[in-house]
C-alpha cells in the first residue's frame, strides 16, 4: 500500500512540481510513525526534485525565488518556534481552506490568460507564511504555488520554478534533520531506498503526461491538486 501510495504521489508532483508531500504524508502516516514519515519524505523529496529539476532547470524563473526565500526563511524560523509552542489544528486549518479556495480560483480561470502579475512585493506574505508552514508541516506548496502562479503565466515555467524551490527547501530541512539525527536512522533509510523505485516510476510517467498537457489542463491539474490537498488537510483536522 506504501509504495502505491508514493507512486501516485509522485506522478503528481511529475505532473506538477509539487504535491507529493501533501497527499502522500496523511496517508502514510496511517501505516509508519509520523517521525519516520517526515524524515523519509525529506530524502525522497530532494532525490525527486534533483530528478525534475535536472530535466527542466532551464524553464525555472530563479529571479522569482529570489524575492521569495529571503522572507521564506523568516517564515521557517518562526515555523520552529510554533511547531514547539503551538497548537496546529488552527493552523492546519487555514492552510486547507487557502488551499482550497485558490484551488477553486485556478479552476475558474483555467481558460483565461493572465494580463497582469502581481507585485513582486507579494512575495513577502506568500514567502513568509509558506516558510511558516514548510518549517511545522513540510506543506507549504500549496502557497508558494499560489504566488507563483500569479507571477509566471507559463505552466511549464511554473512547474520548473516549484520543483527547484521545493528543491531548496528540502535541503534546508535535510541539514536540519541530519544535525538532530533524525535521517541518520537506519530504518528511515531503508524505508526510503525501499519506496525510490515507486518514486521515480511515478515521476517518469507524470513527466510524460506533463508534456502532452495543455495550458488550460495544467490548470486544472494544479487547481485540482490545490483542492484535493485543502480538502484532506481539512478532513483530517475537522
Amino acid at each position: 500500500m506504501a509504495t502505491l501510495v508514493v507512486f501516485v504521489a509522485y506522478f503528481i508532483f511529475g505532473i506538477s512540481g509539487f504535491g507529493s508531500s501533501i497527499i502522500s504524508v496523511p496517508l502514510l502516516v496511517q501505516m509508519y510513525p509520523l517521525k519516520s514519515v517526515v524524515p523519509m519524505m525529506v530524502i525522497i523529496d530532494i532525490c525527486a526534485s534533483l530528478y525534475i529539476g535536472r530535466k527542466s532547470s532551464q524553464d525555472a524563473n530563479l529571479k522569482e525565488l529570489k524575492w521569495l526565500f529571503p522572507f521564506s526563511l523568516i517564515g521557517m524560523i518562526l515555523g520552529i518556534y510554533l511547531l514547539v509552542m503551538a497548537p496546529s489544528e488552527p493552523l492546519l486549518i487555514t492552510l486547507g481552506c487557502f488551499a482550497a479556495i485558490n484551488g477553486v480560483r485556478v479552476l475558474w480561470q483555467r481558460n483565461t490568460e493572465m494580463h497582469e502579475p502581481i507585485s513582486k512585493w507579494w512575495a513577502a506574505p506568500f514567502g513568509f507564511f509558506g516558510g511558516t508552514f514548510t518549517a511545522l508541516f513540510a506543506t507549504g506548496g500549496p502557497i508558494y504555488v499560489s504566488y507563483l502562479g500569479l507571477r509566471i503565466n507559463n505552466p511549464r515555467a511554473l512547474r520548473a520554478t516549484m520543483a527547484f524551490a521545493i528543491f531548496m527547501l528540502t535541503f534546508l530541512r535535510l541539514t536540519l534533520m541530519l544535525v538532530t539525527g533524525l535521517i541518520l536512522s537506519w530504518p528511515v533509510i531503508g524505508l526510503a531506498i525501499c519506496l525510490m523505485p515507486a518514486t521515480f516510476l511515478g515521476i517518469w510517467l507524470g513527466t510524460h503526461v506533463h508534456t502532452k498537457l495543455s495550458n488550460a489542463a495544467m490548470r486544472v491539474a494544479y487547481g485540482s491538486i490545490l483542492i484535493f490537498a485543502g480538502t484532506m488537510l481539512l478532513i483530517r483536522q475537522l
